[in-house]
């Protein structure tokens, strides 16, 4: 290999780990939470996925009023809620529609668990007395494997808690329908990727002849219905891995991407897109599951790198 091309490799490496970096970067902030006394809105929401690699127990043992650590949990915390100010009183609950567990370790010694304290297989931790700092949250899974959920923050004792509101149906939160000026722009929603279907064999090639990668699931990961049409549209992914997305619509609309956003996310844009029902696979390039977030927007000054 030439001096030339050496450096084009280490200069091409160096903007790929800068793009990765930069798309972790921004997927950390929307996960994370800075909040300070009267917050709005109130309750604040994060949504994500539960589970990781790691036995709550194992790191954590009982939290500060002897209550256990359960369920696993991924190695890194799945939310980092920053209290610029003390709080008086704060509550953290979480609706899924599996069996989730929840930990918040704190500044100091402080660190609290929960599982099933809300209602059905939820968890809800109330205490008074947060102190400003860095607290990682973590939602486990109590069996094993991954699980939508939605973590909620309020400061407000009367605010909608487990027992108020039923669960959300997380299926729906999946899926869209929208028509040209929708809100909010972009539209996001997290999810796990991959699945036991190849997106070579069942797609092949798509209409402007990329080839349809990854591993995939039976169904569509989410179903996006447009119902007018749109001049412009743009959908992109930021994962934890290296994924892949296919985007099945009306007719011989077929839309696939590896590795055209930032690092190995995927990004794509297209002009023209009929009314109808499209179907939407976020897959993983290996056998691996992988926790993403999708977006999806009109606008085309929004996006990755822009």
């Amino acid at each position: 290999m030439t001096p030339i091309t050496q450096r084009h490799c280490v200069r091409a490496l160096t903007m790929m780990a800068v793009g990765t970096m930069a798309a972790a970067s921004a997927h950390a902030q929307e996960l994370n939470l800075t909040l300070s006394p009267g917050f709005m809105p109130d309750p604040m929401q994060r949504s994500y996925v539960s589970g990781g690699g790691q036995e709550a127990n194992g790191i954590f043992g009982s939290d500060m009023r002897g209550v256990a650590c359960s369920g696993s949990i991924s190695q890194t915390p799945d939310h980092v809620m920053t209290l610029t100010s003390g709080f008086d009183f704060l509550k953290v609950w979480t609706q899924s529609g599996a069996d989730t567990t929840l930990i918040i370790d704190g500044p100091g010694r402080f660190l609290l668990c929960d599982d099933d304290g809300g209602e059905g297989l939820n968890e809800l931790i109330e205490h008074s007395g947060w102190v400003p700092g860095d607290y990682r949250i973590y939602v486990g899974s109590y069996g094993g494997g991954v699980h939508n959920y939605d973590l909620f923050v309020s400061e407000l004792p009367g605010s909608s808690a487990p027992g108020n509101a039923s669960l959300p149906d997380t299926s729906e939160e999946r899926h869209l329908a929208i028509s040209p000026g929708f809100s909010p722009d972009p539209w996001r929603v997290s999810f796990v990727s991959g699945g036991a279907q190849s997106a070579s064999n069942q797609f092949g090639t798509d209409m402007r002849g990329n080839s349809c990668q990854g591993n995939i699931a039976t169904t569509p990961d989410h179903e996006m219905t447009l119902v007018n049409a749109f001049s412009y549209l743009q959908l992109w992914t930021q994962a934890d891995g290296d994924t892949t997305l296919i985007i099945d619509g009306p007719g011989k609309f077929l839309l696939c991407d590896d590795d055209g956003g930032s690092g190995l996310n995927e990004h794509i844009e297209h002009t023209n897109w009929p009314a109808g029902e499209y179907r939407i696979y976020v897959g993983s390039y290996s056998e691996d599951y992988l926790n993403y977030q999708l977006s999806i927007s009109e606008l085309s000054s929004t996006g990755p790198n822009r």
